[in-house]
């Protein structure tokens, strides 16, 4: 067994916990000590997967999805540092992973315009309107993470939402890749297309609903 080929199956069982833990944070009641429990498993086990996603992207060459890998850990950690920072204040760790992001953003885009102007028109087998896509993205979000560093607090209800959409969208990003990237390691039953999109649809409806009774039932705020 390579070293690559057990970093995959290790990579895979991660990504299988942090999808469970996932789903579980987003079913079980806010605030209660069972979603903590979930919320904390799978921060945890989304930060070792983007870690063995990046190290295999790295090895492999494929730099798509090393922007990729760094992109899905901003998003868990400043979710968990939303969820943890009760005050709402917002400090050097959030400078520092607004910065990373920004060069997340700024990187997709040179290497857009590279594979804009190489001979192949691709790089990962994507054209350049995936790179350009994914640091648009990239860049929006260090907008808004210095808009809020600019206002040193955000509120008790913005924190939350910060909290929710963050861990929605790392969520979202890792179940696309396990179920579109990978599927190749699912029984067959489960390759269908109609199989592999309802995860991917579930995460962006929990989020979506998780987003809106933050923003409309204040009872959270106290969860």
């Amino acid at each position: 067994m390579s070293e690559i080929s057990l970093v995959g199956q290790i990579h895979f069982a991660i990504g299988s916990l942090s999808l469970l833990a996932g789903f579980a944070a987003f079913l079980l009641p806010k605030g209660r000590p069972t979603h903590v429990t979930a919320g904390r498993v799978f921060a945890i086990s989304m930060l070792l997967l983007c870690a063995s996603g990046l190290y295999m992207s790295i090895t492999r060459e494929i730099v798509f999805t090393v922007f990729l890998s760094l992109f899905a850990a901003h998003a868990v950690t400043t979710g968990w540092l939303a969820a943890v920072r009760r005050s709402g204040q917002m400090g050097m760790p959030e400078r520092a992973l607004a910065l990373l992001i920004a060069g997340v953003g700024l990187a997709s885009l040179v290497t857009g315009m590279w594979v804009m102007n190489a001979a192949s028109g691709e790089l990962d087998g994507l054209p350049p309107v995936g790179f350009f896509s994914l640091g648009g993205v990239a860049i929006l979000i260090a907008l808004i993470d210095l808009q809020a560093l600019a206002r040193r607090m955000v509120s008790p209800k913005h924190r939350i939402a910060r909290h929710v959409w963050r861990m929605g969208f790392s969520m979202f990003i890792a179940t696309f890749i396990f179920f579109f990237g990978n599927n190749h390691v699912l029984p067959e039953l489960l390759r269908a297309e109609v199989a592999l999109i309802i995860p991917v649809l579930g995460v962006v409806l929990a989020t979506f609903i998780a987003l809106v009774r933050v923003l409309v039932r204040s009872r959270w705020l106290v969860d």
